[in-house]
């Protein structure tokens, strides 16, 4: 039969796509598993769609639960599941049938503690071929910080330099890497995922990386993840100060590159979330809430020119000299895809 594989599914008022998540997953051609739907409060009908499913198939269990949010609904599905190797699914994506099958059979034969696949963007119908491919790659202990850590919590956009996307979806983890501490809050914390991998990374003895392309990442609009937040300086610097924190005794220069680029991250969120704040007048508020904050600063003055294109130099100089209006109408320029 194999290895069993606990599925976690944290669910929030997504009717319109749960039930083609949940299939997606009924369908797996590797059977050993069990799906956790954990109903995060939903005020839809999310809560009755995973109670049907449930009801047709014995290896879908449910909880409901008050509204806490994607991590704690994550971490409840985490403390239910009783399988040795467990991965999360989010409710509005949707798996290819073999993913399972894939994954463990990949973290089987390398004696791996945790499996990255590569996947598609899916929006309005429309599958997006041209996303992001990892290299076919298995990496040992040595290499864990460089190789798989690194390049999740400090992404350097210039040329050299390797980048990996910290969600927590699209991979599958051997249960022994995560302890309830590795669920920060979305309300603390963004983006959470990225800590996720901050505390599993020291217990990661071999990882591996493939290429197949095993999940459907939807482009949601209305998700979480797209909309304004009024805070997200205050989520973003908490973020990067915990990772700070991890790195505080043990800041060579390599690793120095990547927390700057850490902090980068939290001030190019915040201006690019400042856009959606409805009109120069707010923008300008949000940005000076994030310039007056003692750890805007030191952001600024210990990053290296270097790792940046260069509209997030152009970016940079508009920050240090406060040119709010330019920045409010170079938009267009400084995010441009």
């Amino acid at each position: 039969m194999g290895a069993s594989v606990s599925i976690i599914v944290p669910v929030y008022n997504q009717e319109k796509y749960l039930g083609q998540c949940i299939e997606s997953i009924v369908r797996q051609t590797y059977s050993n598993f069990e799906c956790i739907l954990v109903d995060d409060g939903s005020t839809d009908n999310s809560p009755r769609i995973c109670d049907e499913f449930a009801k047709k198939d014995s290896r879908i269990k449910v909880i409901h639960k008050a509204n806490q949010g994607v991590s704690s609904a994550r971490k409840d599905g985490y403390e239910l599941a009783t399988s040795e190797y467990i991965c999360f699914v989010d409710s509005d994506d949707f798996l290819a049938d073999d993913f399972v099958k894939v994954m463990i059979e990949k973290m089987i034969e390398t004696g791996s503690d945790v499996c990255s696949c590569s996947h598609f963007q899916y929006d309005n119908g429309n599958v997006i071929t041209n996303t992001y491919e990892f290299p076919s790659l298995v990496i040992d202990k040595q290499q864990i910080l460089d190789e798989y850590l690194l390049p999740i919590i400090g992404k350097i956009y210039a040329d050299g330099y390797k980048n990996y996307p910290g969600y927590i979806w699209g991979k599958m983890y051997r249960r022994s890497l995560i302890s309830c501490d590795c669920f920060p809050s979305e309300r603390d914390f963004f983006p959470e995922d990225d800590l996720f991998h901050l505390y599993i990374s020291k217990k990661i003895n071999k990882a591996v990386f493939i290429p197949d392309k095993l999940v459907y990442y939807r482009v949601n609009e209305t998700s979480f993840t797209h909309a304004y937040r009024k805070n997200i300086w205050q989520l973003c610097k908490n973020r990067h100060l915990r990772i700070v924190d991890f790195f505080n005794d043990n800041m060579d220069s390599r690793i120095q590159k990547r927390v700057s680029a850490s902090g980068f991250f939290s001030v190019y969120v915040t201006l690019r979330n400042a856009y959606e704040s409805g009109g120069y007048i707010s923008f300008k508020k949000e940005l000076k809430e994030m310039i007056g904050d003692d750890t805007f600063k030191p952001i600024l003055l210990e990053l290296d020119n270097k790792l940046l294109r260069p509209r997030q130099k152009v970016m940079v100089v508009l920050l240090r000299f406060r040119c709010y209006f330019f920045l409010y109408h170079a938009k267009n320029i400084l995010f441009r895809k």
